[in-house]
């Protein structure tokens, strides 16, 4: 395979037994700057940390049954421990201390959010970092996936039963870190129907995956201006993870700044019309704050709005 485009043509079974890392960098060699990727280095390179744990693992867990109880009595816990123990004391995976604290980010270098950058420089961000456990953890057979919260991507295991969520970012720092939902919900602020909608904490299945890194090409697009780019990638990854709420967020954020170059700003279809007739639709459930440009990419357009509760339905 080649062309992340054959992927579409995956049926879900097919997809499943694709390698995530494949499917990330098909997706990255897509842009021009990376269009001599070598994915075959990468797959061997992952190929070899994840045997490396493999053969970590038995003399390990003899810490495990010792006290079981400091593990959540889940051996399957304590193995993702040794994974996330290697990636950083092993392999020096660390997260990207220029982006660390950064309160806005422009992901002009295609590296930062793809699998070869976080693999190369052994830096990477919570997209490329929670992709490489997830990359490792399917070559050692283990039911992990993605999972969004908000903006932020972490490792998510779940056999069906049991759930641990992995924050890859906590590479660098020393242990690992498994927050429960329960934080995760608080921490960002995730309201309920980010929950009941499918958009947030829960293992994305492969097509979703796929999705998640068009939107991850859609934001390289997007932060180098390349607008028509951009919009196409969200629009396909929307259509193949259409309950996101952050690949519907930066969708509609693409959308609405290629229409101001369309549309003057008097036009019954320019974005500001379609912004007076939606406050003329929906009344305020609370109090006007200012949407922050990292959560809501608006790049030619500054709006002030409110949370609003459903009037009526457009004609």
């Amino acid at each position: 395979m080649t062309d992340y485009r054959q992927l579409l043509a995956c049926s879900d079974a097919e997809l499943a037994r694709i390698d995530p890392l494949v499917m990330n960098l098909l997706v990255a060699k897509s842009i021009p700057i990376l269009a001599d990727l070598d994915i075959a280095r990468y797959q061997k390179l992952a190929d070899q940390w994840a045997e490396a744990v493999r053969r970590r693992l038995p003399a390990a867990e003899r810490v495990f049954w010792q006290t079981p109880q400091d593990w959540k009595n889940d051996v399957n816990f304590f193995r993702l421990g040794v994974l996330c123990g290697y990636l950083e004391h092993e392999a020096g995976i660390s997260y990207n201390e220029d982006q660390r604290y950064a309160t806005a980010i422009r992901y002009t270098d295609p590296s930062d959010l793809f699998l070869n950058g976080v693999m190369d420089t052994r830096q990477g961000t919570c997209g490329n970092m929670a992709a490489l456990h997830v990359a490792l953890g399917w070559r050692l057979g283990w039911p992990v996936s993605l999972a969004c919260v908000r903006s932020h991507y972490i490792c998510r295991y779940d056999d069906g039963t049991v759930t641990h969520n992995i924050e890859a970012t906590q590479a660098g720092y020393g242990g690992f870190k498994s927050d429960p939902d329960e934080y995760l919900i608080e921490r960002y602020e995730l309201p309920p129907k980010a929950i009941s909608s499918g958009s947030d904490l829960r293992a994305v299945n492969p097509r979703e995956m796929l999705g998640i890194f068009l939107g991850f090409r859609g934001r390289h697009m997007r932060d180098t201006d390349r607008w028509d780019e951009a919009e196409r990638d969200y629009l396909l990854a929307r259509h193949l993870f259409p309950m996101n709420r952050k690949l519907y967020v930066d969708a509609m954020g693409v959308a609405v700044d290629r229409s101001v170059r369309l549309f003057e700003p008097g036009e019954l279809e320019s974005p500001q019309s379609l912004a007076d007739w939606l406050n003329t639709q929906y009344r305020p459930v609370r109090p006007l704050v200012r949407i922050q440009t990292k959560d809501f990419p608006f790049q030619n357009v500054s709006y002030t709005a409110s949370v609003r509760s459903s009037k009526e339905q457009r004609p």
